[in-house]
């Protein structure tokens, strides 16, 4: 991640500054004035900070569990998405909302079902190794912080 970030970045920069229309911002409410200015930065940089939390924390999942958790906890962001879509701003509960999110509680509990059945009956996981994910964490992620401080001798 941090090799690929900053190329993300530029790339992002650059198209930014080659396609978007400059010349609006004149007329544009979200920039008119000092206060709009600040609100707009702070909004969008709120944003991308989520995104890249939610990038990292997909990468260290991935890192110490395995990509089908992740693709589980993605079907359940998108519920929670849906649910804060109905309650939040309130949009309509359609009977195949309903059919989507029961398909969606189904599956996960499914997995989840499975998961534990398989760690109790004692096979190994998706790297092999009995037990859970979470007894071998440690030997499978190492924050680079440690690393620096082993090679510092600290």
């Amino acid at each position: 991640m941090s090799y690929v970030a900053p190329i993300m970045a530029l790339v992002t920069a650059l198209l930014c500054l080659l396609l978007d229309p400059w010349h609006e911002f004149k007329r544009n409410n979200y920039f008119n004035n000092l206060w709009h200015v600040t609100w707009s930065l702070l909004l969008m940089l709120s944003g991308g900070a989520l995104a890249f939390f939610m990038v990292l924390t997909e990468f260290v999942l991935v890192s110490v569990t395995s990509a089908a958790n992740v693709q589980i906890e993605g079907v359940v962001k998108e519920a929670v998405t849906i649910l804060v879509a109905i309650f939040y701003f309130h949009d309509e509960f359609t009977w195949l909302r309903g059919f989507g999110l029961f398909t969606i509680l189904v599956g996960v509990s499914l997995f989840n079902w499975y998961k534990y059945q398989k760690l109790q009956a004692g096979h190994p996981n998706e790297d092999g190794m009995l037990g859970s994910p979470d007894a071998n964490a440690s030997a499978k992620y190492v924050i680079l912080e440690e690393i620096d401080d082993l090679d510092e001798g600290t």
